[in-house]
């Protein structure tokens, strides 16, 4: 793929028009050079990750935005790894017309670092009669953009038991149209089961846990209070906020305060050189190995293995 300067302007400006149609799916690759190109680049890719996952965050607590399409991304391959199959959101999001795909080997659409892991990948996949794996891939598109996802890759035989057939495909968040004018007339109830009491949260209580995400997010290097300490810096109660933020964001305050230490360290590991002793520092792991293990059980692998 080229990687000259001419050609990075346009994937940049490529990249600038796609996010300002609001689609956050695509990233750019890496340069090869150390310029200010090649930095424009990586704050380009991280802004643009920020962005996507706070849409998808941000999209539970304002409803008139939330996502509430998926775009699925679907191959069909045959036993040597070439394209039989492709669906119409897969041509659309790889600006590929299907003749552009079909009957073309898999390897070309990979880019240069996700080939030696599907190289990889696949072989291990052929000597399974059925097996099912998920693996971080990049499709490079028609355009020089890169969507970066976890694929998942099924293997399979056809009913005449004789060919091998491996589908990959996974799924993205759209932005769907807003719901219906006067939503928030009504207040949100909330409950955990049956038996136990209700809890209703006004536009107030709503705007409340909003702050609490917004600020987990903006201090993820720092410890949280004890909820209930939390509770009373934002005027509620401990019940209400526990219960009203699991509804909002479907997950507990400090599940999430993990996740998004996760997330912010991949971003991190992937697209600068800090050390990953300064990176556990900065998301708010107290060690090394703490931090290792946490990424590990996330993402299945240790950050060590995402530095090329």
């Amino acid at each position: 793929m080229p990687n000259n300067d001419d050609y990075n302007v346009k994937r940049i400006q490529q990249m600038l028009l796609e996010m300002a149609r609001g689609n956050f799916f695509f990233s750019l690759e890496p340069s090869a050079k150390n310029d200010n190109v090649a930095s424009l680049i990586v704050m380009l890719n991280m802004v643009n990750e920020e962005i996507r996952a706070s849409f998808v965050h941000q999209g539970f607590a304002q409803s008139g935005d939330t996502p509430q399409y998926l775009v699925q991304l679907s191959l069909l391959l045959d036993a040597d790894g070439t394209i039989e199959m492709a669906n119409q959101k897969t041509c659309s999001l790889l600006s590929r017309l299907p003749k552009d795909l079909i009957g073309k080997p898999i390897t070309e659409l990979l880019s240069k670092s996700s080939r030696k892991l599907w190289a990889k990948q696949w072989r291990r996949l052929l000597k399974k009669e059925q097996s099912d794996a998920v693996v971080p891939l990049e499709l490079t598109t028609g355009d020089g953009l890169i969507v970066r996802k976890e694929f998942n890759l099924t293997t399979f035989r056809t009913l005449q038991g004789s060919t091998k057939k491996i589908l990959m495909d996974t799924v993205l968040f759209s932005k769907g149209e807003p719901f219906g004018k006067g939503l928030w007339k009504h207040a949100l109830k909330v409950s955990k089961g049956t038996e136990s009491p209700k809890v209703r949260l006004s536009q107030k209580d709503i705007r409340m846990i909003r702050d609490v995400h917004d600020m987990i997010i903006n201090n993820l290097d720092r410890d949280l209070p004890r909820l209930r300490e939390l509770a009373l810096q934002m005027g509620t109660n401990e019940f209400k906020l526990k219960y009203g933020f699991k509804q909002l964001y479907g997950t507990t305050i400090f599940k999430f305060l993990t996740q998004e230490r996760l997330r912010k360290a991949k971003t991190l590991t992937m697209h600068t050189s800090l050390s990953l002793k300064t990176i556990a520092h900065m998301t708010g792991f107290k060690s090394i190995p703490h931090f290792s293990r946490a990424f590990k059980e996330k993402y299945g692998q240790p950050p060590s293995s995402l530095r090329k």
